[in-house]
């Protein structure tokens, strides 16, 4: 009798002590995690080289693309970082004309968003969104949006690239023409594109076919475009 009743208390023991043990896991990782840091698993996947393809890369890198209004003007973004309560939004500076933005996200979700840094000179801009409202929306846990995958080099001349319509979900394909050169508008090295682009994709990244961030669109000309490399983007 006295060894059922110990067999019971083992039994009994045993996913007690399993419970309390994860219980003391959550509080440790919730102890130790930063909210205000990025979060690397919600970062776009990256495409291998040998499978490297423009279509797979546009529907990669889609769910990171956002529309941006703010007052008069319209444009694009990308999501730059996914942290535990902000989702952190690159634009070009002059898009995002006021401090208080709306964010269109691809999935047709709006919220509204703040500055939090803009550099003039470079024309870029971010801006922060609550996750938490994004949360409630989905009524989900986790978002299903994608930060970039930002580029350690420069792409490749002639290199096949493209840029997000946002406001069409489609894409402007082209190739890089020169991959470094100094524009004296902006005071920086830029990388020059032949590829045909619309009003509102300004602020918008440009990608390569493993979907790789190489930079953000600014300014547009006749069949051509400029974009800041990544490389330049600076954020404190």
């Amino acid at each position: 009798m006295l060894q059922i009743k110990l067999k019971n208390k083992k039994i009994f023991f045993i996913p007690v002590a399993i419970l309390a043990i994860i219980v003391i896991i959550s509080l440790f990782i919730g102890f130790f995690h930063d909210d205000g840091k990025p979060i690397k698993r919600y970062m776009t996947k990256e495409i291998p080289v040998k499978n490297a393809d423009i279509n797979t890369a546009y529907d990669t890198v889609l769910p990171s693309s956002v529309r941006i209004e703010s007052g008069d003007y319209m444009g694009s973004g990308n999501i730059w970082e996914i942290t535990g309560n902000k989702i952190k939004v690159m634009t070009a500076s002059h898009v995002a004309a006021q401090d208080s933005c709306n964010v269109t996200f691809f999935d047709g979700l709006s919220t509204n968003g703040t500055v939090t840094f803009r550099d003039d000179v470079k024309d870029i801009a971010m801006i922060e969104v609550d996750s938490s409202f994004v949360k409630e929306s989905k009524k989900k846990d986790s978002p299903s949006y994608r930060s970039v995958r930002p580029s350690k080099v420069l792409p490749d001349c002639e290199e096949k690239i493209f840029i997000i319509d946002t406001l069409t979900n489609s894409s402007s394909v082209g190739i890089v023409d020169t991959p470094s050169v100094f524009n004296p508008l902006i005071g920086h090295d830029v990388i020059y594109c032949m590829c045909e682009v619309e009003e509102g994709m300004s602020g918008s990244g440009l990608f390569d076919a493993t979907g790789h961030y190489h930079g953000i669109l600014l300014q547009k000309s006749d069949g051509s475009c400029i974009c800041l490399p990544v490389s330049d983007i600076d954020i404190p």
